[in-house]
């Protein structure tokens, strides 16, 4: 997939698209793309919606053949009449136009939420319109699309995939992001010198390199600083958006990552199959099996934009698969975050003793790591591995090179409310804040995994752990 090139001569009133889904950084992109002097781009607008609308009206006024939902460019968008289109462009260009007279702005620029499947009507009724398709890892789309969604999934499009499955969100999300990624991808193959593919987390990660490839893409002027100012106050506010970006100062990768802590187990393999594959086209990490468990991946790209490195460099590793050999890291301090949990784990393993080993049997002379996903994504994971018949524990930051009986994984936060007794295990698994891993004699919710985790429970005296089978 390849961006065409746009050169300052390009007419300035033709507008600019981006392609996107809900929860994928496309109210920060509408801000840098606002922040321009000659770009005024508005909250979402249904804009392309409309055209599409509006077209079948105008087909019918105009007799000239059926013009019912099309995918992107096929023969549907392909055969609208002149006149058709004409008339389109003579509804919407007024809205733009008084929108830009008010904003001082010479160019207009449009994120909607579905433009993708409309972008090969908005190319007919405007051929010299310019596509920015905006990308971001599924995992962290549906991690972002939970948080922002406590009371359930009642906006950014989220509502006709409730159902599918019921009661299941991370489901119901990679199901979205799949539809909605899909018609983007198909938009840039079908109209490639008019796309331009962006993904968040090189936006984030090198704001003022991507801004300036986007403004050259499109045929804007370059604009030094634009980055440092476009959190300024003169943006619109109403309108549909992100509503934290309002509290924010600056471009930050804090978000990247975010989906680590989602269950992906709980996305069904036959969709989860053609997320992955989705993923592998746009050069994102794969979903895996261990996804979410052990040490977090440095990088959720396989390969960078812009230049690409060798593919032999930028093989992906599984997830939670610890290549063998590599050295762990050893700290000579652990971060303020993890000192709970290390004071907890040091104290349990000086209780244990003859009634321990009573109690839980074959289990009290296993070794077990246990992993503490860092607040950011730029803080190296935590890790404690413990030898219960010994006795003994080390621990350290980033990947532990030694394998275990099993395992468990979860985040700083979802550490500190267990330690607090705000939480017990089983809560947590329940609702993914913890991920259980094996090397493969048990699974998550078997009685090996159950009697285990009841091991731990008294080692580290949390809240009661009540086993499924017990329950």
């Amino acid at each position: 997939m390849h961006g065409g090139e746009a050169g300052p001569d390009r007419a300035a009133d033709d507008p600019v698209f981006v392609l996107c889904a809900g929860r994928s950084g496309s109210t920060l992109l509408r801000f840098l793309l606002d922040a321009h002097p000659d770009l005024a781009c508005p909250p979402e607008t249904r804009l392309p919606w409309l055209a599409r609308q509006l077209a079948t009206a105008w087909t019918v006024i105009e007799d000239a053949g059926p013009s019912g939902q099309s995918a992107n460019g096929n023969s549907a968008d392909a055969a609208i009449s002149a006149p058709v289109a004409e008339g389109l462009r003579r509804s919407l260009d007024p809205m733009m136009t008084s929108y830009l007279r008010r904003r001082g702005k010479r160019r207009y620029c449009d994120k909607s939420l579905g433009a993708a499947q409309h972008a090969g009507l908005l190319l007919r009724v405007w051929p010299d319109a310019r596509f920015v398709c905006l990308y971001r890892h599924p995992m962290d789309v549906i991690a972002s699309g939970i948080e922002a969604s406590p009371w359930g999934l009642t906006s950014y499009g989220f509502e006709p995939y409730i159902g599918s499955p019921p009661d299941n969100n991370v489901a119901a999300l990679a199901r979205y992001w799949l539809d909605y990624t899909t018609s983007i991808v198909a938009a840039e193959e079908s109209f490639t010198d008019r796309c331009l593919p962006v993904r968040y987390e090189d936006l984030v990660t090198d704001p003022d390199g991507q801004i300036a490839r986007i403004l050259a893409f499109i045929g804007a002027a370059p604009d030094p600083g634009i980055v440092a100012r476009c959190f300024g106050p003169e943006h619109q506010r109403f309108g549909p958006g992100d509503y934290k970006i309002w509290n924010t100062g600056r471009v930050s990768a804090d978000s990247v990552g975010r989906g680590w802590t989602m269950p992906a187990g709980k996305i069904p393999a036959p969709l989860l199959a053609r997320v992955n594959e989705l993923a592998d086209v746009l050069g994102y990490l794969r979903v895996g099996e261990r996804w979410g468990t052990g040490a977090k991946p440095a990088d959720l790209r396989t390969r960078r934009a812009d230049p690409p490195r060798s593919a032999g460099r930028e093989a992906a590793r599984e997830p939670g698969r610890e290549p063998a050999g590599e050295p762990s890291q050893a700290p000579a301090a652990l971060p303020d975050w993890a000192l709970a949990v290390d004071e907890r784990v040091r104290a349990g393993l000086a209780r244990v003793d003859e009634r321990f080993g009573r109690a839980h049997g074959t289990r009290a002379r296993e070794s077990v790591l246990l992993f503490v996903n860092g607040p950011a994504w730029a803080d190296a994971d935590a890790w404690w591995r413990l030898d219960l018949a010994a006795g003994t524990v080390s621990a350290g930051l980033g990947e532990a090179g030694q394998e275990c009986d099993w395992s468990l994984t979860g985040s700083a936060q979802a550490w500190a409310r267990l330690l607090a007794g705000q939480a017990n295990l089983g809560v947590a698994f329940r609702r993914g804040d913890l991920r259980y891993a094996d090397k493969g004699d048990a699974g998550a919710g078997s009685i090996g995994a159950d009697t285990r985790v009841a091991a731990l429970t008294d080692l580290l005296g949390l809240s009661p752990w009540v086993a499924a089978r017990a329950r």
